[in-house]
């Protein structure tokens, strides 16, 4: 695979998890395999005629598909213009659809200097050992039906998290008005001892983010289970950036 779909390339604070205030520079795949309910970027599951650059002296848009090289390049331009950043989030989408393509240019990334942050669905182990060489940190983002609509299936999902676990990683639920105690149990058995748990209330105007005190029932139920269990919401929402 030496092409492959892009949605967006930009610069911007990581909002989520236990990054989160950290410059990052974001690769967004465009396609993928699960559909959720809360998807803050469902557009990004089709491929784009072009795909959006941001830099700060405006927006290139560029045809899709991407060869490997002229990803490369856009990205050491944003780095350089909008630059230092902490680390590359590859995110989507979901990019494990894309280990061939990405897998070189992870590498050569790392040998430059920059971490590599995995943002992805969390359900699809045999590519996720395939990247782990490439990888400093998974972001797996396990699916509850309160939020998402569909469930991840526990066997799939202790099985990524098992590999996730030789890296730094975190384990992200987002949770809603609608999120049972149960269900959040039900993650937290699953969560890797020394990575956190990161209840995200859902966010977006046609969602129904659960109540404070719902909230802390859900996280008391959680750390009963898994200490290091916090509750963080998408801060870029609050800060008004991508």
């Amino acid at each position: 695979m030496t092409e492959a779909p892009l949605y967006e390339i930009f610069s911007s604070i990581q909002g989520e998890a236990t990054r989160i205030g950290e410059r990052h520079l974001f690769v967004r795949m465009a396609g993928c395999d699960l559909s959720c309910v809360f998807c803050d970027t469902p557009a990004s599951r089709k491929t784009p005629a072009h795909a959006n650059v941001f830099l700060p002296g405006g927006v290139r848009e560029v045809r899709n598909p991407f060869p490997r090289a002229e990803l490369d390049r856009w990205v050491q331009q944003v780095d350089a213009e909008s630059g230092p950043h902490h680390a590359i989030s590859l995110t989507g989408g979901e990019p494990l659809l894309f280990v061939d393509y990405l897998l070189p240019l992870a590498r050569a990334w790392r040998a430059r200097g920059l971490k590599i942050l995995l943002e992805t669905g969390g359900h699809r182990p045999r590519d996720l050992e395939r990247m782990l060489e490439h990888t400093d940190i998974v972001m797996a983002d396990v699916k509850i039906a309160s939020s998402a609509g569909f469930a991840t299936d526990p066997a799939v999902a202790a099985e990524f998290l098992g590999i996730s676990a030789q890296r730094e990683c975190a384990v992200k639920v987002v949770v809603s008005a609608k999120t049972t105690a149960d269900e959040v149990r039900g993650v937290a058995r699953l969560v890797p001892p020394k990575a956190p748990l990161i209840l995200q209330p859902v966010s977006g105007a046609k969602f129904s983010p659960p109540s404070g005190d719902l909230l802390l029932a859900l996280q008391r139920a959680a750390m009963a289970l898994h200490r290091d269990t916090r509750v963080i919401p998408q801060a870029h929402r609050i800060l008004h950036v991508r």
